[in-house]
């Protein structure tokens, strides 16, 4: 099994670590960035995903594999922004 199916496997067991359950909107969405989210996230981005363009399906999954790794900041603003949803 690749890393990259590992990680999001293991991605439903990240409520755990942040105390709620969230999964990522679908990739076949297009993934329009707010201004609030690159501000929220931008520390993020520089660490984890900077050769990806802001806007693509790639930084799109560069952030998903990096999960749990995100700042609740970024993650809050996710999830306002729609780009994240509640597990149910």
């Amino acid at each position: 099994m690749q890393q990259g199916q590992t990680f999001l496997r293991g991605l439903k067991f990240v409520p755990a670590v942040l105390g709620l359950s969230f999964v990522l909107v679908s990739a076949n969405q297009a993934w329009a960035v707010n201004s609030s989210v690159q501000r929220a996230c931008k520390r993020d981005y520089y660490r984890f995903c900077p050769s990806y363009s802001i806007g693509t399906p790639q930084l799109r999954a560069c952030m998903r594999r990096v999960g749990r790794r995100l700042s609740p900041r970024c993650i809050s603003a996710l999830r306002r922004s729609g780009q994240l949803r509640r597990r149910r």
